[in-house]
C-alpha cells in the first residue's frame, strides 16, 4: 500500500518540517544472511548485494533468488568491515581495515590486494571502472591506489581522521571529510586541493555526484550541506532541525535533483537538492532487533533498494512526483 501522510510523531523523530512526506512499504524483502552482517554494500544500479557476515562474504543477485552467485569463505572471509562494488558491476573490494583486496565480480578471481603501513581504514571508494581505489585512514592520512599500475600514492590530507571518503565516477576527484571539521575535494592525481569546507564540528560522512560536480557533507551535530563542487558555493542545507544525524550511505540520482540516504535507524530518506527538502521516508524492516540500513541505491527508473544490518535485501517504490523528473 503506497500513500502520503503528515505523522507527527514520525516528523517529530526525525526532525523535519511539518509538511506532507511520502511514505511506502517495501514491495520485495529477500534474506540475504541469516548470521551477523559486520558489512553489506549494492552496486549502484541495485542489480547485485555484497554481504559480509563474519564467515563468509556473499554475492547476491538481486531477485528472487535462494542462493548467492559465490562466496568467500575462510581467512579470505575473516573479519571484513568494508565493502563495496564498482558502477560497472565487474569488480568488488572488502577490507579488514588493514588491507583491501580487490576481485572480479564474473569469477570472483583475487586481482590484488594493498595495504599501507601503520595506517587503519576507515572507509574506501573505488571508481566506476574499478580502476582507482581511495583508502581513508585514522591518521588523516589518504592513499589513492592505482589499479592497472599496481602503484600507492599516500597525501597527508587531514590533520585529524578521516570518517568518510567518495570519488567521482572517473576516480580524478576525492572528497574527504575529517574529525578535523574539514571536507575536501581534491585531485586524486596530484592531491591538490581545490575546495575546503569549514564545519562546526567533525564530518561524519561525504557523497559526490558521478560527475564530480555536487556534494554533499553531513558533520555530527547540524551541518548537512549541499555544496557546487565546481564553484564551492551552498546549494542548499537539509530540511530538518535535527541534531546529531547520521547517515551510513547515501547516493545522488542520476539528475543529481535528489539524494538517497540510510541511516542506523532503520530509516531511509530521499532529499531534493535544490532546497533540502524532504521529499520520502521509508522504514526498513527489523528482523533482529535493531536494524541499521547500511546501503542504498536508485533502480530503474521507479524503484530504490536497500540492504540493512539484519542481512535483508528490500526494495521500495518512488513517488510520482520523483519518476516525472
Amino acid at each position: 500500500m503506497v500513500k502520503v501522510i503528515l505523522t507527527i510523531g514520525l516528523l517529530s523523530l526525525f526532525g523535519c518540517s511539518p509538511k506532507e512526506v511520502y511514505t511506502a512499504k517495501s514491495t520485495l524483502a529477500l534474506s540475504h544472511s541469516e548470521g551477523i552482517v559486520t558489512a553489506s554494500a549494492l552496486s549502484k544500479d541495485g542489480q547485485f548485494n555484497l554481504v559480509a557476515d563474519g564467515k563468509s562474504v556473499c554475492l547476491w543477485k538481486n531477485s528472487q533468488t535462494i542462493l548467492p552467485l559465490h562466496c568467500l569463505r575462510g581467512n579470505e572471509a575473516a573479519f571484513i568491515e568494508i565493502v563495496d562494488i564498482s558502477k560497472n558491476n565487474q569488480f568488488y573490494f572488502i577490507s579488514n581495515r588493514v588491507s583491501v583486496r580487490l576481485y572480479s565480480l564474473l569469477n570472483k578471481q583475487k586481482l590484488g590486494e594493498w595495504q599501507v603501513a601503520d595506517n587503519i581504514i576507515n572507509d574506501i571508494d573505488i571508481s566506476a571502472n574499478g580502476s582507482i581505489i581511495l583508502l581513508g585512514f585514522r591518521s588523516g592520512k589518504a592513499s589513492v591506489i592505482d589499479v592497472n599500475k599496481n602503484k600507492i600514492t599516500t597525501f597527508d590530507k587531514h590533520r585529524l581522521d578521516i570518517n568518510s571518503v567518495s570519488l567521482s565516477d572517473n576516480g580524478q576527484l576525492a572528497f574527504t571529510g575529517s574529525s578535523d571539521k574539514k571536507a575536501m575535494l581534491w585531485q586524486t592525481q596530484s592531491g591538490n586541493n581545490i575546495h575546503v569546507f569549514d564545519h562546526g564540528s567533525r564530518v561524519n560522512h561525504v557523497s559526490i555526484s558521478a560527475d564530480g560536480t555536487v556534494g554533499f557533507t553531513l558533520d555530527a551535530i547540524e551541518d548537512r550541506t549541499f555544496w557546487n563542487l565546481s564553484s564551492g558555493d551552498v546549494l542548499a542545507e537539509l530540511d530538518t532541525y535535527l541534531r546529531f544525524f547520521e547517515f551510513n550511505d547515501s547516493i545522488f540520482s542520476p539528475d543529481k535533483s535528489t539524494l538517497l540516504s540510510g541511516s542506523p535507524r532503520q530509516v531511509l530518506q530521499l532529499w531534493r537538492v535544490s532546497d533540502g527538502a524532504l521529499l520520502a521516508q521509508w522504514e526498513s524492516e527489523v528482523t533482529r532487533g535493531r536494524s541499521s540500513v547500511l546501503g542504498v541505491a536508485f533502480s530503474d527508473d521507479d524503484k530504490i533498494v536497500t540492504t540493512n544490518s539484519d542481512g535483508l535485501f528490500e526494495r521500495w517504490r518512488l513517488p510520482n512526483p520523483v519518476t516525472q523528473h
